[in-house]
């Protein structure tokens, strides 16, 4: 064959690591060829899947032959260390899709001169498909696969020596022809691949033994462990992340995330992507917008009319008029915000163990945030009412018109408010109280307490920046389901799928009477590309049959949970509505003591099995499950399978 001689240098960032690799020509004196050698990134952060599922073998096979030509006729290469997907055919939760190569793979096309990048060595056997070399400096034996060859056993080479030829005989199904170099470590077969938990046994020799390679540097991409050093180096303390030794995501797909290692999490929490991780429809609506127009919402362009239309179609009359705001936490201020200036008090009636945002304002009618720790205490406008809680509350399951007895104690409070000249500007409560819990109000709550603020002369106020946009199922806003229309409802989360957006909905007789000349502008919210994504958002809501699934799935997630309230102790109560779940967990069910050790515990549990949940309320010790609407009832199956098996370990620990 013509010896292929490689002049270039090879220049190619290296995405997941973000540095550049250089001197690569180190490369091509292994395999010649015309043509730098490429870099290959098969990992699950690679972007070369990003309009394919990582996991999807035929994903890998194209991504190469997009890089290397469909004859492969350039030269490409994966460093040691690298993560590969496994060619597992389907996910299977808890289970790695992804592998890692312990030594260096190079394609490149047929008849291309490989030469010896080591130091001296004798040629210590050779087999069909396998050539195993003896490094005299004392090195790891060397094993090479799909060279062609004339050399026999005790032949000596050196630094260039030409081994032979690359053979399309060699290679596998999923990656098909390559050469593969690895050093024998041990018993096992040098060309194994290997788990996470394997390779970092073997880290340290490898890389010993790759820098004594003559063909380049070795990435080094970061990996967990040093992610959370630096992000606990640079960000404050406050700003915690979930779990003891948090896995680093790099994709999602669906209800699934995965890490860095192509370990596969069935993802149980996330209602900030509501229709879903990666939802393609959603990425397209985004990337087509923002390559066409992004701007702010002082100018003139139809996606913010037609959004704030669609918007409002899902609302009750006179709900009609939108403002457009970025998070959560700005909804619930600008709807604070307005109250005050139309109704000129400053008292807000709240519910004991609420959250509403992290402005200065919301945390002061939030006492999950005044009351915890760090907290100031509860400022002398706020006012709260009891928790609506029937398992732990003053009215419990027991009372069947708990619902009218809570709201029977609230207009007392608020009627005394009134009668200390401490009039309301309003009333706000979550249409189901997450972070409190996930609270589910009593039948009648809203529509009792809502007449008694209005009684007062106060607006009445839902959030639903967690629970709205169909999660209920049995209704579109948490809201309707109490029977009740408010006079101001904030939205979040749901409505941009993960991308930063909110609105605040109110009347026109409300919108207009907050117009006193003082202006409301927001840089960001109600873009172009934001308007893009909520009008895709809503679509796929409607066209997925995403809040029927959400009502049918939810129906039979609590079904299941409760059924293991018969085999767990540990298990309070379960309590819910569609696909937004409490899982209350205690030490006995009679004191109901609340279990928080015990829920974290059973959350790192499910973390090792590879679901991913997390505890909340006023005690953590309520798991929340709230996942994208695409949740199926396989999914809640393998959840309920994993906190079977983590309840028992936990209770067999504790008991």
């Amino acid at each position: 064959m013509v010896d292929r001689v490689v002049s270039q240098h090879l220049e190619v960032a290296a995405h997941d690591v973000g540095r550049i690799l250089k001197d690569h020509e180190k490369v091509a004196k292994l395999v010649s060829s015309v043509g730098s050698p490429l870099l290959l990134d098969l990992s699950p952060s690679s972007p070369a899947f990003d309009d394919r599922d990582w996991s999807d073998t035929e994903a890998t096979h194209a991504y190469l032959d997009r890089e290397l030509g469909l004859d492969r006729a350039r030269i490409g290469f994966i460093p040691p260390g690298s993560v590969v997907v496994s060619g597992l055919p389907t996910i299977s939760v808890g289970e790695s899709l992804a592998s890692v190569f312990p030594g260096l793979r190079v394609f490149a096309p047929e008849g291309s001169l490989v030469c010896w990048p080591h130091s001296e060595s004798v040629v210590e056997s050779i087999t069909s498909d396998c050539l195993i070399m003896r490094p005299v400096d004392d090195s790891p034996y060397v094993a090479l696969k799909g060279v062609s060859t004339s050399l026999k056993a005790g032949d000596s080479v050196s630094r260039g020596h030409r081994l032979g030829i690359v053979s399309h005989d060699s290679g596998d199904r999923l990656f098909g022809s390559q050469i593969a170099i690895a050093p024998i470590l041990g018993g096992e077969d040098p060309f194994d691949l290997l788990t996470a938990e394997g390779y970092a046994t073997r880290k340290e020799a490898i890389h010993t033994w790759f820098n004594r390679l003559d063909v380049g540097p070795l990435p080094t991409p970061m990996r967990s462990p040093e992610i959370l050093e630096r992000r606990d180096r640079r960000l404050a303390r406050s700003q915690r992340a979930y779990f003891t030794n948090p896995p680093a995501f790099v994709r999602a797909k669906g209800v699934w995330m995965y890490d860095e290692y192509g370990n596969c999490y069935l993802d149980t929490i996330n209602n900030v992507t509501h229709v879903g991780h990666s939802h393609p429809r959603i990425a397209r609506a985004a990337f087509g917008q923002l390559s066409r127009l992004n701007t702010n919402s002082r100018f003139l362009y139809p996606g913010l009319a037609e959004y704030a239309d669609r918007l409002v179609a899902t609302l009750p009359h006179p709900l009609e008029v939108v403002f457009f705001v970025c998070t959560g936490s700005e909804a619930n201020d600008l709807a604070l915000r307005i109250s005050r200036q139309v109704t000129g008090r400053r008292d807000v009636v709240i519910l004991d163990g609420a959250y509403h945002g992290n402005t200065t304002a919301v945390m002061e009618i939030s006492p999950n945030r005044y009351k915890g720790s760090g907290g100031r205490g509860k400022p002398s406008t706020t006012h709260e009412l009891e928790t609506p809680n029937r398992y732990r509350g003053s009215y419990g399951y027991d009372h069947p018109t708990a619902g009218q007895e809570y709201a029977r104690d609230a207009d007392a409070i608020i009627r005394e408010l009134s009668q200390s000249d401490r009039h309301p500007a309003a009333f706000i409560a979550e249409s189901l109280m997450g972070t409190a819990g996930n609270i589910v109000l009593p039948d009648g709550y809203l529509k009792g307490v809502f007449a008694s603020a209005r009684q007062q002369g106060a607006l009445c106020i839902a959030d639903e920046v967690q629970v709205g946009a169909g999660r209920f199922g049995t209704h579109f806003w948490g809201f309707e389901d109490q029977g009740v229309v408010p006079d101001i409802v904030t939205m979040g989360k749901p409505i941009g799928n993960g991308h930063p957006m909110a609105a605040v909905v109110t009347s026109r007789e409300v919108a207009q009477e907050f117009d006193d000349g003082v202006k409301y502008f927001n840089t960001f919210a109600g873009n172009p590309v934001s308007c893009a994504i909520g009008l895709e958002v809503l679509n796929v809501i409607r066209e997925e049959d995403l809040q029927e699934n959400a009502l049918v799935v939810g129906q039979y997630l609590i079904t299941g949970l409760r059924q293991l309230m018969d085999r767990h102790p540990l298990i309070g109560d379960v309590r819910g509505k569609g696909l937004y779940i409490g899982i209350e967990l205690v030490r006995d069910r009679v004191s109901r003591e609340p279990a928080r050790s015990e829920a974290y515990a059973v959350t790192e549990a499910l973390l090792r099995a590879g679901v991913v949940s997390y505890p909340t309320g006023q005690y953590d010790n309520v798991l929340k499950i709230k996942p994208p609407l695409v949740f199926r009832s396989s999914h809640a199956d393998i959840f309920i399978d994993a906190l079977d098996h983590a309840l028992s370990l936990i209770e067999g620990t504790t008991g």
